[in-house]
Parts: C-alpha cells; structure tokens; sequence
C-alpha cells in the first residue's frame, strides 16, 4: 500500500461566511494586517507591494481595518476622496502586473472584536494563488512573503518564478538501483516526476537499514533541491541478503517545499526485494572477456582527461555586495573561516576541489588547489551551493572531482 499526499499549507477560507472572529492573532504567511491609522498613501503601497508578494508566493490575504492582533480598530472609510473603497482597491491592485485574480470583502460587524466606525470597514483583498508570476508591483520591484512579512525577491528568485510558469508543482517518487561502479551496494534515489523543482527537502527512512544505523544523527536528510537533472541516491543496504539487511515494513517520508514556499510531503511503504536487477555472472569465453577489457582500457586511456584540455567556462561575475557577505557569514562562517585562513596561506590560489580525507589527489605542483574535506563540513556541497547562489564561486568539476573556481570579489573579501 502506498500514500501518497500532496498537502498545501495556505488557509483555505470561504468569503462569503468569513467574519472577523475567524481572523488569526497575529500576522503569518497568509495574513497581513494593516491599522486604520495608516495613510491612503501609505496604505496604497502597502498593498499593492502585498499583492505582489502573496500572488508570488502561494497567495494570502490583505486585511486594512485591524490591529495587529487582528481586532477592528475603527476600519477603513467607505470613501477615499470620491473613490467608494472598492473602486479604489480595484484601481490599486490593477497597477500589479500581470493582475493576479483576487477578490474583495468588506466586513461591517465587529462581532465584538474591536469596533468598526460608522461610515468605515474592515477591508479584506484575497489573493489567489498564481503561476503566471512573477508578479511586479507600481515601483517596479518583484516581493514575495517571507514568514509574517513581504519583501523584495531577490534576483534568482525571481528567475525561478518566471520558469515556474512552465512547471507543474514539483512530485517526488522513489527507486532503487545498484550502485554505479560498486553493484555489490544498492541505493535508494528520490527523483522529480516534474519539471518543477522541489527546495529544501528532508529525507527520512523509518526504521533505519542495518547499513546505515551508525549513522542516525545525519537523519533526516537535508537537501537543498531536487529536480529531473538533480535526483538524489545514497546508499541503504548490500545486494547480499539485501532484504534481511534492508529490514521489512520500513517507510519513506520525504517532505519539501515549492518555490512559492507551499509544502508537501511523500510518504510510502519501501522494499527493496524485486526493485533492482539481478548481478550477472555469465559463462562466457574467458578469451574473449579479456579481449574485451583491453579493447575497453585502450578506449578510456585515449579518453583520458587532464587540467588542461578540459574547456572550461569564462565567467565574468560582477562584484558581490556587502550584504551579500552579511547573509553568507551567517549561513556558512565556519567554511569561510576555513577559506580565509587558506587564502592568507596561499594568496595566488583561485580553485578548490572537495574530496573526503580519505581520498589521495595527485595536483599540479605549478598549481596551488585548495583542498576541503566533507569529513570536516556537514552538506559540504549544499554549503558551496550557497556559494555558487550568490556568484562568490563557479563550478568547473571534471574527473568526477567536485572542483570550483573562487571569484575575485569573494577572494579579496577573505583575504
């Protein structure tokens, strides 16, 4: 048996029987609240900024007329200069573009919760959610919600969300498969039935295999995305007494997020008897499986590949801002730690490779390389993800060698 559930977390309401009493305490990732006391000119802003964010990000609701707590505290008048409200809100929401839809209520009875003046309302504009996006505001900036909050999207973010326009929402699956070059280990993937990536994803397998229960801290699993060219596999269990090793009534949970900040989760029951291929051992003439293997080798030595005559890409990265280093030295101080005090070391050096300590790497003795093990950095990858998020690096892998090129912003910062 398999469960499969898909679960967004944006509140559902009916406008039509909605009342104020129904409103949350406090601002959250579907609810902004504005006072009565804010200016039309302000309150203008505000909202139009507000539409942009929640059409952005998954939808929300706009409510003018109420404290931050939610209570009425006088409402909105009924008339902004010669405007009736509704026109008005109308002729705001339409300088967002694309107009996203959305709809208006206007609530006249406190129930009780704070008071509403005669002549005034609380003012309720409902976003729906949007795969046109991105959505811009009159000022010409891109804004998404951020928990309680609406901010300006940063550039990639507004990248993802013109692609979003091409995607569905994003589905996980699972399977497993034996390892590439080392069949005698079996692994499970988790992989992107859609286009549409899936951010910040936690993995957990419940019980753990035999395999890996040394390594329950690492549970559940970070993951920073996946999508169709980014699955992720790791290994479970060994082909040999694979069901005995792998366990029985074990669970898949995985749970993730859209780019828009919705979340869903993938829960299934997992066996890896009959999901991987049988190890074939055939009988054939020794003579000619050792033709073949040379035949092979020769191949892959003509293929083999060096530093320098692989092409490598020439990239011009524009110099990073101080804010950019602020939100880097927050996510990451202990990798830049470490990067600085090699820099100082080793000044002329602009690449690095990551490898685990347990690994030898022949380099170039004209070349200084730095070196950072995965041993010493959790989600060592995920951490030079963020890197490569904010052009402070570029990859340049080849050999199977995670390799990166350090920008020259990035350097001089450090330094």
């Amino acid at each position: 048996m398999i469960v499969d559930t898909f679960t967004k977390l944006m509140l559902k309401i009916n406008l039509e029987t909605f009342d104020i009493t129904q409103l949350p305490s406090a601002e959250d990732g579907d609810f902004e609240f504005k006072s009565s006391s804010t200016p039309h000119d302000s309150l203008k802003k505000k909202l139009s900024c507000a539409v942009s964010g929640f059409a952005n990000s998954g939808g929300g609701y706009f409510v003018a007329g109420v404290d931050g707590n939610g209570k009425a505290d006088g409402g909105v008048l009924l008339k902004i200069g010669r405007q009736d409200l509704r026109d008005w809100v109308d002729q705001v929401v339409k300088q967002v573009e694309p107009v996203p839809r959305y709809d208006i209520k206007l609530i006249y009875d406190s129930m009780g919760r704070g008071a509403i003046h005669p002549g005034s309302a609380v003012l309720l504009v409902g976003v729906h959610e949007s795969y046109l996006g991105p959505h811009m505001a009159p000022d010409y900036h891109y804004y998404v919600r951020a928990g309680a909050h609406t901010e300006k999207a940063k550039h990639f973010i507004v990248d993802a969300i013109w692609a979003r326009r091409h995607f569905s929402k994003p589905r996980l699956t699972h399977l497993f498969r034996l390892k590439p070059g080392k069949e005698e280990a079996i692994q499970l993937g988790i992989l992107a039935l859609t286009d549409a990536p899936a951010v910040d994803i936690k993995i957990n397998v419940l019980p753990l295999p035999q395999m890996i229960q040394h390594h329950e801290n690492l549970f559940p699993l970070g993951i920073s995305i996946i999508d169709r060219d980014n699955p992720f596999f790791f290994d479970v269990t060994t082909y040999f007494q694979a069901k005995k090793r792998f366990g029985e009534d074990v669970y898949l949970e995985v749970k993730y997020y859209d780019l828009a900040g919705n979340s869903y989760s993938y829960r299934t029951k997992v066996e890896v008897t009959g999901s991987v291929p049988p190890i074939s051992i055939g009988n054939d003439d020794p003579a000619s499986m050792v033709e073949s293997l040379k035949s092979i080798n020769k191949a892959l030595l003509q293929l083999t590949t060096s530093r320098e005559n692989v092409a490598k890409p020439s990239l011009v990265l524009s110099k990073p801002s101080e804010n950019v280093f602020i939100d880097v030295e927050k996510l990451i101080p202990e990798l830049l730690a470490e990067m600085r005090e090699d820099l100082l070391e080793n000044p002329f050096a602009r690449e690095c490779i990551l490898i685990s300590k347990s690994a030898v790497y022949e380099g170039d003795p004209n070349n200084s390389i730095l070196q950072y093990y995965f041993e010493s950095h959790t989600w060592l990858r995920s951490k030079l993800r963020i890197l490569e998020n904010y052009a402070l690096v570029y990859e340049i892998t080849y050999n199977s060698v995670p390799r990166f090129v350090i920008s020259e912003g990035c350097d001089l910062y450090l330094i």
